[in-house]
């Protein structure tokens, strides 16, 4: 038997950079007088290829507007994101825990490979992890399955010995396109998506066990903590 792997989303899961994002988007959309849609904004969560486009209503004939209203933006992220940058609740625990029963381990993200390696550095956790994959090293975005397969290929296992750690639905989706268990952890943000597709939801890092993150035909059968469980 391969050993075991866990694969884990970046952003929302191992550190929430998602929440300085929508921040920084919110406050410049009231600015102009506008209400930013967050409902829109989130089918951008967990993927790369953007399909919504919040430069939408700054885009117009002068092209320098868009650069304009880019470093505006750029300058509220920079004065939010330095507050969120510590790893989230239940990270360095479970790392910890998963590298003492030699656990493979990866992180599988939508951002670019340097994006994810620098952050990682700034968050402390470099050498926690065995491979990194990023969304800028595979031909589609998630939901394909493409970065998760491309994790596992670095850390030389098979798909079905890889559990993921995912807060996005469309993370979800490209991890069990992979072949994949998939466990969803939902951020503050990503509460309201369709985790249905997930082989359990959690409501935080500290709630995964060795017992869930095994597939049911390994003896587990756990669906989430008693707070939730499956939702």
């Amino acid at each position: 038997m391969p050993p075991r792997a866990v694969l884990f989303d970046f952003d929302g899961l191992i550190v929430d950079t998602e929440m300085p994002e929508y921040l920084a988007w919110q406050a410049l959309y009231a600015r102009h007088g506008l209400t930013f849609p967050m409902a829109s904004w989130l089918k951008n969560v967990g993927r790369n290829d953007r399909p919504f486009d919040p430069f939408g209503p700054f885009r117009g004939d002068d092209p320098a507007s868009v650069d304009a209203v880019q470093a505006e933006w750029r300058a509220l992220y920079d004065s939010i994101e330095p507050s969120y940058m510590v790893p989230l609740p239940g990270v360095v625990p479970l790392l910890r825990r998963l590298r003492e029963r030699g656990w493979r381990l990866a992180i599988g993200s939508s951002s670019r490979h340097a994006r994810v390696a620098s952050m990682v550095e700034r968050l402390g956790l470099a050498g926690q992890f065995g491979a990194i994959a990023g969304g800028d090293e595979v031909p589609l975005a998630k939901p394909a399955p493409d970065v998760y397969l491309l994790a596992a290929r670095r850390l030389e296992v098979p798909p079905d010995v890889c559990t993921v750690l995912e807060d996005s639905e469309n993370g979800v989706r490209a991890a069990k396109a992979a072949g994949m268990r998939c466990i969803a952890v939902p951020s503050a943000l990503t509460r309201s998506l369709d985790f249905s597709a997930a082989d359990a939801v959690l409501d935080g890092l500290e709630h995964v066990t060795f017992e869930v993150l095994v597939a049911p035909e390994d003896g587990s059968g756990y669906t989430g903590p008693s707070s939730g469980g499956r939702r």
